[in-house]
């Protein structure tokens, strides 16, 4: 199967306003490819998708499947009215890993995975590989400030595609090169265990090299640093990686490090706009991917790179107070935007967490207590279910403030209320200036944020 036989096919695509279907939707359409789709509510993917002239219904029903050809359907989709019906219909059923897989079809594939870091790294390398002429298809999870959406569409035979390891996406491509970041424990709903995560990345990379693909991994991942191969080139602060990123420098506005390779020559005051330690580890990534198509980092390049949106996003200031929007939901994400906040020099610093499923609080919940207990200032809403119901003797939010509150001399807060979160922020705007509010979560949390800002300014 490939795009000239689905041009001739009518494709409903169930779930497309998820950040990742959304993408494939729209590459799709701009390839003559009949499409609509359909999901439970709208956003701001929703908007992106009518300016493409793609219908999207809001709500399922198995009436929504009746003359369609072919079903797409993202990961996230269980039970539902449509796909049970279109089996019913023998429409055939596939998931998003077989749609990247037409899409990549005969393209160069870069491909970018990992359980934290791959969104920016994508975006970035995607961004770059523009700038320098080669107009790659750019496929990202996240919205790209430079592009306003989540998919750069172009006629090149390159793709950057980011490879999602959370439903085995990742595991069905096989690209021409592989960047790798980090394997941590997330996602295990899926693989019900870390080891069967970490055996399913091994034998994936064992396959590649196989297949000859060149291969980049975070050689200071205590995984990933393991896995041996003459086709792999490894990068990090380690010294035993061949690309070692050296004498880094972070304040509030850059980040600053060179970059001694085995590979090419150095780099010397690599500066971007992404701040952090972990987003040295991204670029390094990219600067290997250049290195191996002949192209020299331009430090321009780099610095006009907007990033994503939701990765330490600043909404605006109301009141001498800045607003900051941040996609992080995992613990190792919470603490290394953590020490992003440190950086900045307000005097009073706010962490909202609305923490995402009950199964990842309670599989992380020693994680979360330690990345969160020397915080100043924490405020826990309610847990963002994701569909997920509470089992018995599971943690909750109110939990993990009580038990945050004894450990911390300064006391965590839980607010269980977006409106009593809203009058919280009013009163203590009014009591201080240049506060610094940072919210964190995959769920409601972005939306909500936006919603506040908006009536106060």
């Amino acid at each position: 199967m490939d795009i000239h036989f689905l041009k001739s096919k009518s494709v409903h695509i169930v779930g497309i306003n998820g950040i990742g279907m959304s993408a494939l939707a729209i590459y799709l359409k701009n390839k003559g490819v009949k499409v609509t789709g359909s999901d439970i509510t709208e956003n701001n993917n929703t908007k992106i998708l009518n300016k493409y002239g793609i219908k999207v219904i809001i709500g399922h029903k198995k009436t929504n499947v009746i003359k369609k050809d072919i079903i797409f359907y993202s990961s996230a989709i269980k039970n539902n009215p449509e796909l049970i019906h279109a089996k019913e219909l023998n429409i055939p059923l596939y998931s998003r890993a077989k749609l990247l897989q037409i899409i990549c079809k005969n393209k160069f594939v870069i491909a970018v995975s990992g359980s934290h870091g791959k969104t920016t790294t994508t975006s970035l390398l995607g961004y770059i590989l523009d700038k320098m002429g080669l107009n790659p298809i750019i496929i990202s999870g996240g919205v790209m400030k430079n592009y306003g959406q989540n998919i750069h569409l172009t006629d090149s035979e390159f793709v950057v595609v980011e490879a999602d390891e959370s439903d085995g996406t990742v595991f069905k491509l096989i690209p021409n090169y592989l960047i790798y970041l980090n394997v941590d424990k997330e996602h295990l709903d899926y693989y019900k265990s870390l080891s069967n995560l970490q055996n399913k990345v091994e034998s994936y990379i064992k396959k590649l090299i196989k297949k000859n693909t060149k291969i980049f991994l975070n050689g200071d991942d205590k995984f990933l640093k393991k896995i041996k191969s003459k086709n792999i080139n490894k990068f990090g602060f380690d010294s035993s990686n061949q690309t070692i990123i050296k004498n880094i420098k972070v304040t509030d506005k850059k980040t600053i490090f060179d970059l001694v390779s085995s590979h090419h020559s150095t780099l010397k005051n690599i500066t971007s706009n992404l701040l952090g330690h972990h987003n040295a580890y991204n670029i390094a990534s990219v600067c290997c991917i250049l290195n191996e198509l002949g192209i020299r980092l331009k430090s321009k390049d780099l610095l006009s790179f907007q990033g994503v949106e939701r990765r330490m996003n600043s909404i605006g200031t109301i009141q001498s107070s800045t607003f900051i929007d941040d996609y992080a939901h995992h613990p190792l994400e919470i603490e290394k935007l953590i020490s992003v906040i440190m950086l900045f020099t307000q005097q009073n610093k706010f962490l909202i967490i609305e923490p995402h499923r009950y199964s990842r609080l309670n599989l992380l919940y020693k994680d979360y207590l330690r990345v969160l207990s020397d915080f100043e200032n924490v405020i826990i809403l309610d847990t963002y279910t994701a569909g997920e119901s509470l089992k018995k003797n599971w943690k909750n939010s109110k939990d993990l403030v009580n038990d945050l509150n004894t450990v911390k001399s300064k006391k965590a807060l839980y607010i269980n209320d977006y409106q009593d979160l809203f009058e919280f922020l009013d009163n203590m705007m009014k009591k201080s200036k240049n506060n610094l509010f940072v919210f964190a979560g995959a769920g409601s949390i972005s939306s909500e944020l936006k919603t506040y800002y908006a009536r106060r300014i």
